[in-house]
């Protein structure tokens, strides 16, 4: 059943306000705002998100992408983050945005004021106006009225004589709050305070609605755009199977080292790999780095001997998934019984384990043959999971899901919250000689692990045991171009999107008197951007 909010948007075209931030939130986002090192917009002014991490996590505040989520529903893209500044005594023509103006597409943008919004400063809309079929724009060329002499009177005429409840409404607005509205919507700012007034405008839509730059050059009907460059869109969440807009990655979060951001990568792994006869232990690293989901991800792949254990069981913050390559392992869990009535698990090729964070384990090798084993570890914000997924043990082995001959079958193994990811799903997939899916993006991180046959992605053709990464954001697509069936394992990484660390930054404890107090608090902000230019 749909939300007040949601049918409020769905009849009127607005809804809101809605509380999103506080005080605080909003003072120090505005520290992002005043750093002299902040990066500019990517392509254009409304390109915050795609290179600003401050601006993505608000993009994906939880209060903001639920009610984003059950307007749009499944499949969501973040396409423009800007900052919309007001000095007093201005004033903003009434309009219709250009860029989601058209028929056809689902829309929604979200304003979150963030310094001086009140409802002298913030937004005006005529209600109903989402359903015209006609911007304000459209209308002014049709009447011959210049933009500058459009009245109040003008506005109200024409939208009631397209539907008679059309009416003008000036929500009440605060800092911190958000409104909520259709593309089509008419709507107007004028900030008739003494003070400037700062905002934040997200907004989304379906992968499916194309969005493209408009020619600022021509403001008024008939509206222009640009081909190139196509705006830098995010998926928040779902999948992008239309290849209509430019998807690309989130920027990564800090890493609490310096960490290169993950593309999209190849790793080919010939097994087995050559052991260590006096060691009795070789790691092989394979990648490490951030992505938009997750502040660390490092793979790697390590070749035991028989009777030996790489380290004693030990516990750690990471998450992990180890997945047994070739030879046979006990997996030795202090914490969890196995089928001897002890701590061994015993592994064989093609089956795996996940160990949730501070989780004792090892493992030692039990085959004559050297075990090769690859391991996922991974680390992003804390979800505050109360019943985080526990250890698992599963095997990729069991028969595919799915009608026999069907083209593409796949099977989940298991999916749930962990206490770094707001999911971490698995499934094995098989894909018949010549069946593949034509190129996409993903709101979450993909690992692909080839355990049979071939597949062809990224313009590289690869055998067993190759690992594929794909993080959120990056095209990927995948074909099977052998002869026989290809099974591989795939594990989904769906990054936590809860700590805005870098949208909030912590503030210096000296700042915190009188915060009650916005505009103190963001005059002494001021004066610490001043202290950072001269650093």
């Amino acid at each position: 059943m749909p939300s007040e909010i949601c049918r409020q948007l769905g009849e009127q075209g607005f809804a809101g306000p809605v509380p999103v931030l506080s005080t605080l939130e909003c003072c120090r986002f505005l520290t992002v705002l005043f750093d002299p090192r902040r990066r500019p917009p990517l392509d254009w002014p409304k390109g915050y998100a795609a290179n600003a991490r401050a601006f993505y996590e608000i993009g994906t505040h939880p209060a903001i992408l639920k009610i984003v989520s059950e307007l749009l529903g499944e499949n969501v893209m973040l396409w423009g983050a800007s900052l919309q500044i007001q000095r007093p005594a201005s004033n903003h023509a009434w309009h219709s945005d250009m860029e989601t103006s058209g028929p056809t597409g689902r829309t929604v943008s979200v304003w979150i004021g963030l310094e001086n919004a009140t409802t002298r400063s913030s937004l005006d809309f005529v209600s109903y106006s989402h359903r015209f079929g006609a911007t304000v724009q459209e209308i002014r060329a049709q009447t011959h009225t210049a933009r500058g002499d459009t009245t109040p009177d003008n506005i109200i005429a024409w939208a009631k004589q397209r539907d008679p409840r059309a009416a003008f409404v000036r929500p009440e607005m605060s800092n911190g709050q958000a409104l909520f509205f259709q593309g089509q919507l008419w709507h107007h700012s004028e900030n008739t305070t003494t003070e400037k007034r700062r905002a934040l405008l997200l907004q989304y839509a379906t992968p499916e609605t194309p969005i493209r730059i408009p020619d600022l050059n021509y403001l008024d009907w008939p509206f222009k755009q640009r081909e190139t460059p196509r705006p830098a869109c995010i998926m928040i969440r779902g999948s992008d199977m239309t290849g209509i807009n430019r998807i690309v990655s989130a920027p990564a979060p800090a890493a609490e080292r310096m960490n290169t951001q993950l593309t999209n990568l190849v790793y080919p792994l010939p097994i087995p790999l050559q052991s260590d006869g006096e060691k009795g232990f070789k790691p092989y690293a394979m990648f490490n780095g951030s992505t938009s989901d997750l502040r660390e991800m490092d793979v790697h792949v390590s070749v035991l001997n028989q009777h030996q254990s790489p380290h004693p069981p030990h516990a750690h913050r990471e998450e992990e998934i180890l997945v047994l390559l070739s030879g046979e392992v006990d997996v030795l869990l202090p914490q969890a019984r196995g089928l001897y009535g002890d701590e061994r698990h015993p592994l064989q090729p093609g089956e795996f384990v996940y160990y949730p964070a501070h989780f004792p384990h090892t493992l030692r090798t039990t085959s004559v043959e050297p075990a090769n084993y690859l391991m996922f570890k991974w680390l992003a914000d804390p979800t505050g999971a109360t019943s985080p997924l526990g250890f698992h043990h599963l095997s990729t082995r069991d028969p595919a899901a799915g009608p026999a001959g069907e083209p593409y079958r796949t099977r989940i193994l298991f999916e749930g919250i962990t206490g770094w990811l707001r999911k971490l799903h698995c499934h094995v997939s098989i894909l018949e000689p010549g069946a593949g899916y034509a190129p996409h993006a993903d709101a979450y991180d993909v690992a692909i692990v080839l355990l049979e046959g071939e597949i062809e992605t990224l313009g590289q053709r690869v055998q067993p045991h190759a690992v594929v990464y794909h993080p959120a954001g990056e095209l990927h697509g995948i074909k099977n171009p052998g002869t026989i069936a290809a099974r591989y394992l795939v594990l989904e990484f769906h990054g936590s999107q809860s700590a805005r660390s870098e949208a909030f930054p912590k503030p210096d404890p000296t700042l915190l008197e009188k915060v009650t107090d916005p505009r103190r608090w963001v005059n002494k902000l001021k004066r610490v951007s001043k202290k950072l230019r001269g650093a």
